[in-house]
């Protein structure tokens, strides 16, 4: 049978999930430097004119809030780390609004920075993260509003604005809330049907097995693992014998139930690790991880007797299933391509001396 040129992909794509996950990691990130970011020069614009009016508390209080900010930016920079960052920027929301919400800051209108802190939590922070920071708020807002200033030491507020905030703010929060329910199950069937194109695109819709795609990824996975720890691998190469007869006698319907059943008893006489996937037309791919040579064979002439057992029966005849195969062990260095070769030239001789065997060696027929 004629080489086929095999082409691998020098990295293994992405499944629909891990660009989403990749794109989501890229979003957040942008979030929590722009969120931080603004947070730190509104702080410290704010600071600094309310040092020059002499209102020195709330001033270094923006101020320390500021280089806090600041200093959590710099942190993520250097690390990284996404929940640092976002529990950094939390607990500057928290603080700040509740010194806000306690001072009354310029005219009592510092409770109102609640409403952009609370579209801000929601949007930079994980949702149950970002729920938890504006619960919190309204229960600082609430502790403030019921309690008398004179315990606290608060900042008064009017019953009228505290009836129109707390109505107003209960009423983004619910806002808040429902978007993000609607958002959530809108993201998790996104993720599965993700998921469920992610199996289709590896898949082979007429024997259920992986398909030519998948295995390549899992060649090159068990290729890299055999260069750096020497774990040796083996590569069986099938065809199914005379299947054209098969066509041509009893229909393709009967073509495709013949494929459908020896990928199946190929699945069901290889080990757990092992793989089989339909490598096209009727040739199908073997993959025995941390298989020598001789369990290879040994393998291989079982899978040829297995194919020998099906209870095939188009048209109500009794058709023998045969198999050939070409073994190729892989113990060095090497491309891919060129031990699927292999293979096939093995399979090739198994053809030319007489079918239904798995040949090993390049020697004469």
């Amino acid at each position: 049978m004629p080489e086929q040129q095999t082409i691998i992909p020098k990295d293994k794509d992405p499944t629909l999930r891990q660009r989403y996950e990749s794109i989501e990691v890229q979003r957040r990130t942008l979030l929590l430097y722009l969120g931080n970011g603004l947070s730190s020069v509104f702080l410290l614009a704010f600071g600094i004119a309310d040092l020059v009016q002499g209102k020195d508390l709330l001033a270094y209080f923006l101020l320390v809030h500021c280089g806090i900010t600041i200093t959590n930016i710099l942190i993520f920079r250097f690390t990284g780390n996404h929940d640092w960052a976002g529990y950094g920027f939390a607990y500057g929301l928290l603080a700040l609004f509740a010194f806000l919400v306690g001072t009354g800051a310029v005219q009592n209108t510092g409770a109102l920075w609640g409403y952009p802190m609370a579209a801000s939590a929601v949007t930079v922070l994980r949702a149950r993260l970002g729920l938890i920071v504006i619960a919190a708020m309204s229960g600082i807002a609430l502790t403030v509003f019921l309690i008398p200033p004179s315990w606290l030491g608060t900042q008064p507020y009017s019953l009228e604005f505290k009836i129109r905030y707390t109505a107003t703010y209960f009423a983004l929060m619910l806002f808040i809330a429902l978007h993000e329910y609607a958002r959530s199950r809108s993201q998790n069937e996104l993720l599965r049907l993700s998921a469920q194109l992610d199996h289709l695109s590896q898949t082979d819709v007429l024997t259920g097995l992986p398909n030519r795609r998948f295995m390549l990824d899992r060649l090159e996975e068990e290729n890299s693992r055999n260069l750096r720890h020497q774990r040796p691998y083996a590569i069986l190469y099938g065809d199914v014998d005379d299947f054209k007869l098969i066509n041509d006698t009893y229909g393709h319907q009967a073509g495709d139930e013949a494929l459908h059943l020896i990928g199946q008893t190929l699945r069901n006489n290889l080990r757990q690790h092992d793989l089989v996937c339909r490598w096209g037309g009727e040739e199908f791919l073997v993959l025995l991880p941390e298989a020598t040579p001789e369990l290879a064979k040994e393998v291989a002439d079982k899978l040829c007797k297995s194919i020998t057992a099906i209870e095939f029966r188009p048209a109500g005849i009794m058709h023998r299933l045969t198999m050939s195969f070409g073994l190729h062990h892989v113990a060095g260095h090497g491309n891919i391509n060129s031990f699927i070769q292999q293979a096939d030239q093995k399979l090739y001789r198994a053809k030319q001396s007489g079918k239904n065997r798995a040949v090993a060696e390049l020697t004469p027929a």
